[in-house]
């Protein structure tokens, strides 16, 4: 079991997601933002082997404009050798890279295609397995059922090299339940999200709602992603993660064995908090490799 954050390092001042506005684009300026991009993400994962934060969600935004005309920059071959650098220390780490947009995935939008496409070449680039997955907003749509025939369209229409990336997650549309039925339809593993789990309930508990999010994880996923967060007062993630719930969760997620995403405002002070919590948890890759070593 890994434990890990998404998007950014308070501690170090660094978000591998920087941009620039429009108005200003250059081949130069896209170089150079890339480059800062892919600087921050290495001292991100160094950060985290030595913490012990073996999992790290980031945006697509790691190439800005990925998607627009403007852009015509070859990145994946400009800095090939850089993304083989990144999936060299992942891999040699034992640590596990996912890759989501950090406002939501409108799946079945028309850039939808695009942003899947985008997502997948970033891991691509990176030579890794197919266990470093696209974390994918499940629902879209003005009520459930077009929010999951969308979603069951979208996934049908992506080429098997991207599909073959996705995990989809439940959200404020589609329940647990919604998203178990595309995954058996479509082939695809099922995020659990506990901070949406009460906005579309399933007519489970929280516990048997995990197991049959990891029942959709099969051989080449990887291990099942659980994502932990609270609502704060403004609709985003809390501040700040409260131990006692997660050590609540974490006790549910039994037997299985999840990697676990800590989502919050604070980032990595909360996936610490999360490493202290479940440090005596047999599961957890990094607290057993310590123990062996008699920390």
């Amino acid at each position: 079991m890994k434990i890990g954050y998404p998007c950014a390092n308070r501690s170090i001042g660094c978000s591998p997601s920087r941009t620039f506005d429009l108005r200003v684009f250059s081949r130069d300026h896209l170089i150079l933002t890339i480059a800062e991009n892919l600087s921050c993400l290495a001292r991100i994962l160094e950060f985290n082997r030595k913490a012990g934060l073996y999992f790290f969600v980031i945006g697509p935004e790691l190439i800005p404009y990925a998607a627009h005309p403007a852009n015509t920059l070859n990145w994946a071959e400009e800095f090939a050798a850089d993304f083989a650098a990144v999936g060299a220390f992942v891999r040699d780490a034992g640590m596990r890279i996912a890759v989501q947009p950090s406002c939501g995935f409108a799946v079945p939008e028309g850039k939808g295609e695009r942003e899947a496409a985008h997502a997948a070449a970033i891991l691509d680039a990176m030579e890794l397995g197919t266990d470093a997955k696209v974390i994918a907003w499940a629902g879209s749509g003005p009520d459930r059922e077009t929010a999951q025939d969308r979603t069951f369209e979208w996934l049908n229409r992506l080429p098997g090299g991207i599909r073959r990336r996705i995990a989809i997650r439940n959200d404020d549309t589609l329940s647990v339940a919604d998203c178990c039925a595309v995954a058996e339809e479509c082939g695809v593993p099922v995020v659990y999200d506990h901070l949406h789990r009460d906005s579309a309930p399933s007519p489970c508990s929280s516990a048997e709602a995990m197991r049959r999010c990891a029942a959709t994880w099969h051989e080449g996923d990887g291990a099942p992603i659980l994502v932990f967060a609270t609502p704060g007062k403004d609709g985003r993630p809390a501040h700040t993660i409260d131990a006692d719930r997660f050590a609540e969760v974490l006790a549910a997620s039994r037997p299985d064995n999840p990697d676990i995403l800590i989502d919050f405002q604070d980032r990595e002070q909360s996936a610490l908090i999360a490493m202290i919590a479940a440090f005596e948890d047999p599961r957890l890759f990094p607290g057993k490799e310590l123990r062996k070593r008699g920390a």
